[in-house]
């Protein structure tokens, strides 16, 4: 009898996203829409490079109001090519809707859809019952799962839950909580929906319930590496190894350019602060910090011009404030009266966005002041 069944659980690829909101350029955001079914055939490549015996996909494979039927054709080419039990719970963004794209076509006998109740596919080969639920609507305000009990029959069990663990009330992506999950009685609980990979039970170093994010992240709310799990299920849980399969990867960060004199001085410290792994291949949101002379001013369309080589896609942030020294204006004197009122106002400004216009008046002011104008403002 079987103890240990390989597994790959992956979901939340979303084919078919254009992008479109995401501020790349047109030809930008069609690569990656193909980098998604990309990212989906080196997922498949990676289950029989890691003799994984079955594929778990929880949910959210398509964006059914973008995917192409197309699109959809080809997975059911690459999964039908797999040659072992691959099991779908289509989630709030691939419900099954009536000209859905698990409509379009005819699947393998290898692949099984969950439907709108929950249910349940054993393999005897396996000792193993795998038991989900597929979305039949968009919105799913209550837990399908809530008395819902898998069978004491000495095999093992694994739930899939394209769902929101432990959300606030009101959640309309079927809310469950963590004593919902140990009340079901799998070993081991496959979690969609989340895009970050996160480890939601454990105990005695196995694995009991976890998302493994989005198979290739879609946003910058999304940084860091995504993948998909290599699970060896077993009684009471499940051993993991994380497989790394994006392409690309969302990365924020903070770089202080306190000291730079020029552009070319700021270039030179971000570049020194993005990793070598990720400069052209990665998108990246870059938040500059620190103080600066009041004589330098960030031009942002030169500084992206001159960073375009650092990453697939640049967003910059200005975060920076004047290095000025109020102290070394007299109190009487015009510069010194305009710093001692701007400085009155941003200590009692909260909003962020107006205390960054009250820093830039506070910059060009005393360059006004003591140059007589102001260039490239």
């Amino acid at each position: 009898m079987r103890e240990v069944v390989r597994i790959m659980q992956a979901g939340d690829l979303h084919l078919g996203t254009p992008f479109s909101g995401s501020g790349f350029p047109v030809e930008k955001a069609r690569k990656r829409r193909r980098e998604l079914l990309g990212t989906f055939r080196k997922l498949v490549e990676a289950v029989v490079e890691q003799k994984a015996e079955i594929l778990l996909l929880t949910g959210d494979l398509f964006e059914a109001e973008w995917v192409s039927e197309a699109e959809v054709v080809e997975v059911r080419q690459l999964l039908a090519g797999l040659n072992r039990p691959v099991l779908i719970t289509p989630g709030n963004h691939d419900c099954l809707q009536a000209g859905g794209p698990y409509s379009y076509g005819e699947w393998s006998d290898n692949v099984h859809i969950f439907g709108p109740e929950v249910g349940a596919v054993t393999f005897e080969t396996y000792n193993l019952t795998v038991h989900g639920y597929g979305y039949g609507a968009r919105w799913l305000r209550e837990n399908p799962f809530q008395n819902y009990q898998v069978p004491q029959d000495g095999g093992l069990h694994i739930v899939m839950i394209h769902g929101s663990f432990e959300a606030p009330e009101g959640t309309p992506y079927l809310p469950i909580t963590a004593v919902d999950v140990r009340n079901i009685g799998a070993d081991y609980a496959a979690f969609g929906h989340y895009h970050q990979a996160n480890v939601l039970l454990d105990e005695a170093g196995l694995m009991q319930a976890a998302y493994s994010g989005s198979l290739e992240p879609l946003g910058y709310d999304e940084p860091g590496e995504h993948g998909a799990f290599l699970l060896e299920v077993t009684r009471g849980g499940a051993r993991v190894e994380w497989l790394p399969l994006a392409q690309r990867a969302y990365r924020l960060l903070d770089v202080d350019i306190s000291g730079a004199q020029s552009l070319f001085d700021i270039v030179e410290k971000v570049n020194g602060a993005v990793p070598a792994e990720s400069k052209g291949r990665d998108l990246l949101e870059i938040t500059l910090s620190g103080a600066l002379d009041p004589s330098l001013i960030l031009d942002r369309d030169d500084l992206l011009e001159r960073l375009q080589g650092t990453a697939y896609h640049l967003r910059l942030t200005d975060a920076t404030h004047p290095d000025i020294d109020g102290d070394a204006f007299a109190a009487h004197s015009a510069q010194g009266r305009y710093v001692a009122r701007l400085r009155e106002r941003l200590d009692n400004e909260t909003d962020e966005a107006k205390r960054r216009t009250l820093e830039r008046a506070l910059q060009l002011g005393l360059l006004a002041y003591e140059r007589g104008k102001v260039v490239n403002a």
